[in-house]
Parts: C-alpha cells; sequence; structure tokens
C-alpha cells in the first residue's frame, strides 16, 4: 500500500493498529514499524543512545543501522515522503507525533 505525506508537517504514520514512525539518518529519511520486535513496545518513544534505539518497555538495545536496513522502502522528494506499507484493510493516515527516536519533531 502507498502511502504519502509531508515531512514537515507528519513524522508518523497509522495504517490500522499499525504505526510507523521517520528516523532520520544524514539525509536519508526511513519508515520504520514502531512496534519492538520481542514485545511490540512502542519504539518511536524509544531513546538513541550511542546509534543504538532502546526499547522503552523492556530496555533493549537495536542498532539503528539494523532498523533502516529493515525500513519500508521510501523516498523523499523534498519534504515529500513516499512510502510502501504492507497492505491493510486502514488507509494510513499521517499523524504529527512526539517522536523521541533521533527524530526531530516538525
Amino acid at each position: 500500500m502507498r502511502a504519502e505525506f509531508d515531512r514537515g508537517e507528519h513524522n508518523a504514520l497509522v495504517a490500522g493498529d499499525d504505526m510507523y514512525f521517520v528516523m532520520e539518518r544524514g539525509t536519508d529519511v526511513h519508515v520504520i514499524t514502531s512496534a519492538c520486535p520481542h514485545r511490540g513496545g512502542p519504539l518511536h518513544l524509544g531513546e538513541v543512545e550511542d546509534d543504538r534505539l532502546r526499547c522503552p518497555w523492556h530496555g533493549s538495545f537495536f542498532p539503528v543501522g539494523r532498523l533502516c536496513d529493515r525500513a519500508h522502502p521510501s523516498v523523499r522528494v523534498g519534504d515529500a515522503v513516499t512510502v510502501y506499507l504492507p497492505a491493510t484493510d486502514h488507509s494510513p493516515v499521517p499523524v504529527h507525533t512526539m517522536v523521541r527516536a533521533g527524530v526531530n519533531a516538525a
């Protein structure tokens, strides 16, 4: 499923029960599933320490590079971001949320 949003206005997407957040590394934008692979914790609320993201629920660290390698395919042109998400019955809705995972909230 294709979703588009303006990075200057939004830093996350919600599709059904799934949340995705934007992580910037250098000039690249990565759209990452917010659910921790261990217990489903909200990774978008995690802290980045030494290029590792800490899950706020159980404290496990995930290398940011590895998370970005598993990001959903996306393209940014200026502030416009297009991302391809897994199919769902719900259309993605861009949201502006306070994410802490290395993201500057616009």
